[in-house]
C-alpha cells in the first residue's frame, strides 16, 4: 500500500530538481560517448563525470566493471553500478541504462550544435538526452530523492549504467553477465527504460530479432567515359539493394500486431565511401542493411 503522504513528499522533491536535471542532461550531452565502430571513443569520460556527480549526490556504494577495449584511448568499456539499500535486502530493484550514444548524422539537419543540449518550452534537445540520457538521468533523481527526504525504500534500489548498448552490448552488458563480480542475483527486478510515451502507459514486452549485414560488391574500376572497360560496383550494389528490399519483405510477410510496427522490417542504411572523385566507376562498393524480423521466422 502505498503512502500518500511519503509520495507526495517525493514528487514535490522530485519538481525541485528540475535545473539540476537539466545541468546534468547538458554536461553529459556535450561528452559524445559513441563506440568505437561508429568512429567514437567509447563512455569512459562520460563514467568519470557520472562517479562524480553519483558520488556528489551521495550515492557512495559503486561497483564499476569495466570491459578492456584496445580501440578506445582509455584501454576500457566501463560500467557503473550504484545502489541503495533498502528495508529488503534480499531482493533489489535494478534500473538498466545505458551511457553510449549513436553519431548525430547529418550536423546540418540539427537546429543547433547537437552536443550543446538546450532547453525548448518543457523540452530538452542534444544528442542522447533521449537516447538514453533522460532514463539515466531520471533513474539518479529517482534514487536521490530517497536520500534527501530521508526514506528507506522497501527494496534495494540499483542503478545499472552499462557500456555498449547502441551496437551489440558485447563491452556491456554481456561482459557484465559473464564478470565475477555480476552484481545481479536470479530474483532481482528489473525496469529497462529505454523506450515509451509522453504518459509513462507503453510497457515493451517483445522485441524482434535485429540482423545487421554488410554487403560488398566487386567489379572492375574505370574512368566514367568508358564504362565499357569497367563493371560499376555501386551500380551492381543499387540493384542488390532494391532486389533484397522487395524480396525479403516478400519472403517474411506475415503480421504481428504485438510490435510496432507489425512486420519484419529490411532497411538499407550506412553506405562506404567509394572512389573520391566523380569521373571514376567504382570497382567496389559497401553497404549495411539493419533486418528486424519477427520472432516466429527460425532464423
Amino acid at each position: 500500500m502505498i503512502d500518500l503522504d511519503v509520495f507526495q513528499r517525493i514528487c514535490h522533491r522530485i519538481e525541485s530538481y528540475r535545473e539540476d536535471m537539466i545541468r546534468l542532461q547538458t554536461d553529459l550531452t556535450a561528452i559524445p560517448a559513441i563506440s568505437p565502430e561508429s568512429g567514437g571513443d567509447g563512455e569512459y569520460q562520460k563514467s568519470r563525470l557520472l562517479l562524480s556527480r553519483l558520488t556528489d549526490f551521495g550515492l557512495t556504494s559503486i561497483l564499476e566493471i569495466s570491459a578492456p577495449d584496445a580501440r578506445v584511448s582509455s584501454g576500457i568499456r566501463p560500467n557503473l553500478f550504484a545502489t541503495v539499500s533498502g528495508n529488503d535486502m534480499e531482493q533489489a530493484v535494478w534500473i538498466l541504462t545505458h551511457m553510449d550514444v549513436v553519431p548525430p548524422g547529418e550536423r546540418s539537419f540539427w537546429e543547433k550544435d547537437p552536443y550543446q543540449a538546450y532547453v525548448k518550452g518543457d523540452r530538452i534537445y542534444g544528442s542522447g538526452t533521449e537516447d538514453n540520457q533522460q532514463d539515466l538521468v531520471a533513474s539518479i533523481f529517482a534514487a536521490r530523492v530517497f536520500m534527501d527526504e530521508g526514506i528507506i525504500p522497501d527494496k534495494t534500489i540499483g542503478l545499472a549504467m552499462v557500456a555498449d548498448e547502441e551496437t551489440n552490448s558485447q563491452y556491456g552488458l554481456q561482459f557484465v553477465l559473464n564478470h565475477p563480480d555480476n552484481p545481479f542475483r536470479k530474483n532481482d527486478l528489473f525496469v529497462v527504460p529505454d523506450a515509451g510515451n509522453e504518459d509513462g502507459s507503453i510497457i515493451e514486452v517483445a522485441e524482434k530479432s535485429i540482423l545487421w549485414v554488410c554487403f560488398k560488391t566487386m567489379g572492375k574500376q574505370c574512368h566514367a567515359s568508358r564504362p565499357a572497360y569497367g563493371r560499376n560496383a555501386f551500380l551492381a550494389a543499387s540493384h542488390l539493394i532494391a532486389l533484397l528490399y522487395n524480396s525479403l519483405h516478400e519472403s517474411f510477410d506475415a503480421q504481428d500486431d504485438i510490435y510496432d510496427c507489425p512486420s519484419s522490417t529490411f532497411e538499407p542504411t550506412k553506405k562506404k565511401a567509394n572512389v573520391s572523385n566523380v569521373n571514376t566507376i567504382p570497382g567496389e562498393d559497401i553497404f549495411y542493411m539493419d533486418c528486424r524480423i519477427l520472432p516466429q521466422y527460425p532464423l
